[in-house]
């Protein structure tokens, strides 16, 4: 029997005569070359049995080549086993890199594109293990600080996320698994360690353990690691099912994230003009970033907490800065921050004028609290605690002496 109608007729043989199986498949899956061998056969024999094509969709892909570009054979010597690659780098990074790639065409695999896929992964576990470290005390049946109740920022990042579930459930849907996976990275790398977690450390760490700003931010760490081990979870199932068993206190009370649903986006009041507002907030904080690294260069500073900004914003931004219902100064990670009442063009010769803010950085007076590491001229006023700044000072008579 010709292999192809052997094969093409599966529709009939596998579909139909198994209770458990229905016609039209949901997917047929194949190589580009089976248009005109798998694929072409099965729709041939379907439509001439039932007068329809024997799937709902057809996805295909392409061959894998060694890194140069060139097709793997043993006498080349550049063949890339499977089971080796697992050994060396795990399961997950194998399919992570499944994900990262455009498979309808042909893709090259190599150690060193491996190694920069295990770069992504290691991003995407170290923000998991960040999280789930800072929510060891946090039940959310408890400690949870209702959605409405939260701060801008934080409200602000929920509504990233929800940003986030919405485009990778898309591309699941769609079997763009390289969105989802440049989304996971952004949202990982960029949203939350290089914005909200960089930030929110100074409130886990230095705010006491039972505070409404703590457990605001658990709240919201709460909310993003079970969004997240969900979302990624058929791409790395072995690291979400870590990262669920590791969940404290989960709300679902399932052995495995397996048995879960996708998340559902969180309800947000107002969350398209919070969008709105907080993006347009990252663009004048890239300018002052901008400035503080052009500072850092020039030796003005050291780390950022070294720091005290004076901005002098456009009109736009002057109206955004006051909007805002947050701690710039703790947003920005500097030891002291103030916006100045001259405009943008007023601003003195030596700041730094950028798109949105004039920005004026110079070294920030006063001593070094070893609580916080902000550096401020009131360290010591309090006589009890000569080396803490009056907030630390704050925290630890109310809720840590003896």
């Amino acid at each position: 029997m010709d292999v192809w109608f052997d094969s093409g007729s599966s529709h009939q043989a596998v579909l139909v005569e198994r209770d458990d199986l229905v016609r039209p498949a949901d997917l047929y899956l194949e190589g580009s070359d089976q248009y005109r061998g798998w694929f072409n056969s099965s729709l041939s024999t379907a439509v001439a049995v039932t007068g329809k094509a024997p799937y709902k969709g057809v996805l295909s892909h392409g061959f894998v080549l060694d890194g140069e570009g060139r097709k793997m054979s043993k006498s080349l010597g550049n063949v890339v086993v499977p089971a080796k690659v697992m050994e060396q780098f795990g399961a997950d990074i194998l399919r992570l890199w499944v994900a990262s790639v455009d498979y309808q065409a042909d893709v090259r695999i190599s150690d060193h594109i491996l190694k920069q896929v295990s770069e992504v992964y290691r991003k995407i576990r170290n923000t998991f293990r960040f999280m789930l470290g800072n929510l060891f005390d946090f039940d959310p049946n408890q400690n949870a600080v209702p959605i409405g109740e939260l701060g801008e920022v934080d409200r602000y990042m929920l509504a990233k996320l929800n940003k986030l579930i919405a485009k990778v459930k898309k591309a699941y849907d769609s079997y763009d698994f390289a969105a989802v996976y440049h989304e996971m990275n952004h949202f990982c790398t960029v949203e939350l360690s290089a914005f909200y977690l960089d930030m929110a450390k100074d409130i886990l760490y230095i705010e006491a353990a039972d505070s409404r700003a703590r457990r605001a931010v658990q709240t919201v760490l709460y909310e993003t690691v079970v969004a997240l081990a969900k979302l990624i979870a058929p791409i790395l199932p072995h690291t979400a099912d870590e990262v669920w068993e590791h969940i404290p206190n989960r709300r679902e009370d399932v052995e495995s994230v397996q048995l879960t649903d996708m998340p559902e986006p969180i309800a947000i009041d107002g969350e398209e003009a919070l969008l709105a507002k907080w993006d347009a907030f990252m663009d004048v904080r890239d300018d002052i970033f901008k400035a503080l690294e052009n500072a850092r260069n020039e030796k003005v500073i050291g780390k950022s907490l070294t720091a005290s900004v004076i901005v002098y914003p456009k009109d736009e931004a002057r109206k955004l800065l006051a909007s805002l219902d947050a701690d710039l100064r703790q947003l920005l990670i500097v030891s002291a921050f103030s916006i100045a009442d001259e405009p943008y063009d007023a601003a003195p010769a030596e700041a730094e004028r950028l798109d949105h803010v004039a920005v004026l950085v110079r070294p920030a007076e006063g001593e070094t609290c070893e609580r916080c590491w902000t550096v401020t001229p009131a360290v010591g006023q309090d006589p009890s605690h000569p080396t803490l700044c009056p907030r630390c000072a704050h925290i630890v008579n109310e809720h840590y002496s003896a």
